[in-house]
């Protein structure tokens, strides 16, 4: 595994490579971090199959009402609102800005090239994973989680804190400062899970990006991109290390396509 500023490879034992990029939500990322769009055959993302319908919802309403899904955004209660409140404070980057511009970017580099592009998360009618959410809900939504989650500008504070350890200046003005917002973000958000059940999220992850490099395989080329937020890189890369068997997994077209022949 070779670990940059903000992404990772992982070679797969069974052939090929899977580049994991790690984004920041609603920031436009400098250049300087972007892939280098040779270097890559088949793009994935962390996301369900139903994101591209959701950014075009985004965009029309931007054009409707710029802003408006921003505001929406900071005005609930909790994790989000305190990472969008830092985000936008900061100098340089831009942020705050919707759809989420860097996977949005890279489905649509994708498909103007004709590169299959691959949704990680399952679809709601897997049994497995409609099982999986219903836990994530149990646990998100017990009384002494909500209950911190009403009071966590102090505990945002402390998170802020330990997200800035180890974070080293970015190669661009403001971008260590999104990091650190970001990590403590993510950080908040999944400590209202068990341990168990972030590990059976991520390990079900990686099968998946397995399987989508297996097919990338298939059809001659050797490097799957994976898109995902900054501070989920290194739990994904755990959970590729230990070596969970590739699950077969459809390509985005194909799989709106078999939805125009039902």
């Amino acid at each position: 595994m070779t670990r940059g500023w903000s992404t990772a490879s992982w070679e797969d034992p069974d052939g090929g490579t899977i580049l994991l990029h790690g984004t920041f939500p609603t920031v436009v990322l400098p250049r300087s971090l972007w892939p280098n769009p040779k270097a890559w055959d088949g793009l994935a993302l962390l996301d369900d199959a139903g994101a591209p319908e959701a950014w075009l919802q985004e965009e029309e309403d931007e054009r409707a009402s710029p802003g408006v899904n921003l505001e929406a955004a900071r005005f609930g209660i909790g994790h989000e609102a305190h990472l969008l409140d830092a985000l936008t404070s900061i100098d340089g980057p831009l942020t705050g800005r919707f759809p989420d511009p860097e996977p949005l970017r890279l489905f649509r580099e994708a498909q103007r090239s004709d590169r299959s592009v691959y949704f990680l998360e399952p679809n709601l009618d897997d049994e497995a994973w409609s099982d999986h959410l219903s836990l994530e809900a149990k646990e998100r939504t017990d009384w002494r989680r909500l209950i911190r989650r009403v009071r966590s500008r102090r505990a945002w504070r402390k998170a802020l804190s330990d997200a800035a350890s180890g974070v080293t200046s970015g190669p661009e003005d403001g971008m260590a400062e999104v990091m650190v917002s970001t990590r403590a973000w993510w950080q908040m958000w999944d400590a209202d899970l068990t341990v168990t059940t972030r590990l059976s999220r991520d390990r079900r992850f990686a099968a998946r990006a397995r399987g989508a490099l297996a097919e990338v395989r298939k059809a001659g080329g050797s490097t799957l991109l994976l898109v995902l937020v900054e501070p989920r890189v290194d739990a994904l890369v755990k959970a590729l290390n230990e070596g969970p068997p590739a699950e077969v997994i459809v390509s985005y077209d194909d799989l709106v396509a078999s939805f125009e022949e039902a």
